[in-house]
């Protein structure tokens, strides 16, 4: 396991993002540990259930009960990121995201690492 720094600088535009949304906590710590090293920066999208993964990312964004509005500031949030890339590899959670994002990063959706 890796031995978890203080947070890194945000890299903008750039970095990735890995959406851990139905994942249980041991295979999200496997995803982030994959691309940790393998990133400017890493941003998680996390349940309200997951906050323990939130030590792991340089930066968390946690998709909850958000509403109508937060719902679209949170893919505002992810479009104007221009994210290198974004991993989902639990993608049955929430398998529209990709479609809502624009312009679209390199959408990875199938398991890393292993």
């Amino acid at each position: 396991m890796i031995n978890w720094p203080e947070k890194r600088a945000i890299v903008e535009p750039g970095g990735i993002l890995l959406v851990t949304i139905g994942l249980n906590e041991a295979d999200a710590k496997a995803q982030i540990e994959h691309l940790y090293t393998r990133s400017g920066s890493l941003t998680l999208l996390i349940s309200a259930d997951q906050t323990a993964l939130s030590a792991y990312g340089d930066e968390v964004w946690v998709y909850g009960p958000l509403g109508f509005s937060g719902f679209l500031a949170l893919i505002r949030r992810i479009s104007w990121r221009h994210f290198e890339a974004v991993y989902q590899p639990a993608p049955k959670a929430l398998p529209w995201l990709r479609f809502l994002i624009w312009p679209c990063p390199d959408w990875k959706i199938q398991e890393i690492g292993g």
